[in-house]
């Protein structure tokens, strides 16, 4: 039912975005960026249930809260460029959209290194007990 009203509200901004464009640009725009705050709005109340499943699989397979806490952290950050880039793209600025894509990555991969780093110590030890 929820993504009903997701849905309701992306198609009514969109078709006023697109009325209110015709007449005056400025004001198609702010409707756009007024329907996306309100998407993200209505987004931030599924986000409780989100954490709880999180902390419940955290639980279920012994996982390191810091592991999980990184992973929340990347996916955050590859969403969030993503809004920033289609933000920038709807504002007719595909080439600042292409630099906070290139940012986004750069960041993502950024907070993924420490944990490559730990997933390779890990095999390190591993093949060292193993034997040559």
């Amino acid at each position: 039912m929820e993504l009903m009203r997701v849905l309701g509200v992306g198609i009514v901004g969109t078709l006023l975005a697109v009325t209110l464009a015709r007449h005056n640009g400025g004001y198609g725009l702010l409707t756009g960026l007024a329907t996306g705050v309100l998407l993200l709005m209505m987004l931030l109340g599924q986000t409780e249930e989100l954490g709880v499943s999180l902390r419940e699989l955290t639980g279920f397979g012994q996982l390191s809260s810091e592991y999980l806490s990184r992973v929340v952290r990347i996916l955050g950050l590859a969403c969030l460029t993503e809004a920033g880039s289609r933000i920038c793209r709807d504002g007719g600025q595909g080439n600042i959209a292409l630099k906070v894509e290139l940012c986004g990555r750069v960041m993502i991969l950024c907070a993924m290194l420490p944990a490559v780093r730990e997933v390779l110590r890990s095999a390190e030890t591993v093949l060292a007990e193993i034997g040559p």
